[in-house]
């Protein structure tokens, strides 16, 4: 079987060769060529040590982060590509990391440390495809299964469980059944994983297609980091996360619209504050009345997220949300220029200050005018807005 792999990959591989190395394509490029899938990176794998890569790859920019694990970065044509040494891990003592890795010549040795089947598939030109562990089978049948001994695998590392989950829902695989079951038995072992490393596996698995049935089948592993997510709770959001393609802080918000205490948990989960954002805004303007477009401008003006966020969410949650009508108040509004922040005035603070005002009158008064030009947009003029100032002072 021939796959494709880019110039900028193969004269990298080339380059190895020529000085008696072996090399590999492995992991999820490989993966997602047999699927027909995008592929983002490539990374290589090879039986010269890093001081050799070094000596290898001398002329060229590289950089080397993870040298004390046996990888170096390469660019190559602009392109930044990992390249590790085959090697065997030491015992694992946090249920995370290994306590050592060991360099090898053994590209079995290497692939054998590696998560799933579907993952330790390796290619090079000249010996074509290499699956040590069935994972072609695996592909076929769409399964995410254990190299190995499931039990041990996801023993030595707990971010394993939601790897699996992510690669389940982003696939649409089924993972098989003793992976499955040692996920369950052993989801406790998440309490060894740092925040930061679920929450980027979370914001991954809300990404999936096949979320709904990721989070019926495993709520019991989910509510390990998120107890608040009763089985009650994910049940009643299914149908709103399942409407058309939904980014992950979407689905989050959907998840927590019911549960107060929202905010600690996007904090304990390490949401990044512009995430909690988006997050918060869609969940506090859940039933924000939208009937009009004076009504729509007016809660614009509020509003501290992009609209069609907020629209899709909406959308999602509430089948009686005039989603059409709203659109095209919307539609309407930015094609009209029609004003509805304060920064859309024709006047401002310091027209204002003129007039003899001051502190938080000067705020008042221009939200003032900003109610009266969201009502009326042809009253947005200095004229007009500097003669209603005069007459309500």
């Amino acid at each position: 079987m021939k796959i494709q792999i880019p110039d900028y990959i193969q004269v990298l591989i080339d380059l190895l060769n020529q000085n008696h190395y072996s090399a590999y394509v492995v992991g999820g490029a490989i993966r997602n060529a047999l699927l027909g899938l995008p592929i983002h990176d490539y990374d290589l794998t090879t039986d010269a040590t890093p001081d050799e890569m070094l000596k290898v790859f001398s002329s060229y920019r590289l950089f080397k982060t993870g040298i004390q694990h046996g990888t170096i970065t390469v660019l190559s044509k602009g392109q930044p590509v990992e390249i590790t040494t085959f090697r065997s891990e030491n015992t694992y003592e946090d249920h995370r990391h290994p306590s050592g890795v060991s360099f090898s010549d053994n590209i079995e040795e290497d692939c054998k440390r590696r998560d799933f089947t579907i993952n330790a598939l390796c290619y090079n030109k000249r010996e074509g495809l290499i699956d040590f562990f069935g994972g072609i089978e695996d592909l076929h049948h769409q399964i995410i299964r254990c190299i190995g001994n499931a039990s041990e695998r996801i023993d030595e590392d707990a971010l394993r469980i939601l790897r699996a989950l992510r690669f389940a829902g982003r696939l649409s695989f089924t993972i098989e059944e003793n992976t499955a079951t040692e996920i369950h038995k052993q989801k406790d072992l998440l309490h060894y994983i740092s925040e930061e490393r679920i929450h980027n596996e979370w914001v991954g698995i809300l990404e999936t297609n096949a979320l709904s049935s990721i989070l019926t089948e495993y709520s019991d592993v989910i509510q390990v980091f998120i107890p608040e997510l009763k089985e009650y709770i994910i049940q009643e959001s299914l149908t709103s996360i399942n409407q058309s393609p939904l980014n992950a802080n979407i689905r989050m918000a959907i998840l927590l619209k019911d549960i107060s205490n929202s905010k600690e948990i996007l904090e304990r989960l390490k949401y990044s504050g512009a995430e909690q954002t988006v997050i918060l805004s869609c969940i506090r303007n859940s039933e924000y009345k939208l009937s009009s477009k004076i009504e729509l401008k007016q809660f614009l003006s509020t509003l501290n997220i992009p609209f069609d966020t907020y629209h899709q969410y909406r959308t999602a949650i509430n089948p009686n949300y005039q989603r059409e009508n709203i659109h095209a108040y919307y539609q309407e509004i930015q094609n009209m220029h029609e004003p509805y922040q304060l920064r859309d005035l024709a006047i401002n603070g310091n027209t204002v200050k003129e007039l003899g005002y001051h502190g938080k009158d000067i705020r008042d008064i221009l939200q003032r005018c900003l109610d009266a030009v969201i009502e009326k947009p042809e009253n947005n003029t200095i004229e007009y807005l500097i003669n209603m100032i005069k007459r309500t002072s």
